[in-house]
């Protein structure tokens, strides 16, 4: 999956959400700092921690 994909799926689920634009720009900026920063494989994991 690319970066765009997954913000876009991100972007799709927060206005469902109905989270408001200035805290979608947020996920945003900080997902992208997390791509950046961690592998898929980390991101992969933290999923699957999560629950």
């Amino acid at each position: 999956m690319t970066n765009g994909a997954a913000i876009g799926y991100m972007i799709r689920a927060a206005k469902k959400a109905a989270l408001d634009e200035k805290t979608i720009r947020l996920l945003e900026a900080l997902m992208l700092e997390q791509m950046d920063f961690h592998t898929e494989e980390e991101a992969e994991q933290t999923y699957r921690s999560f629950y």
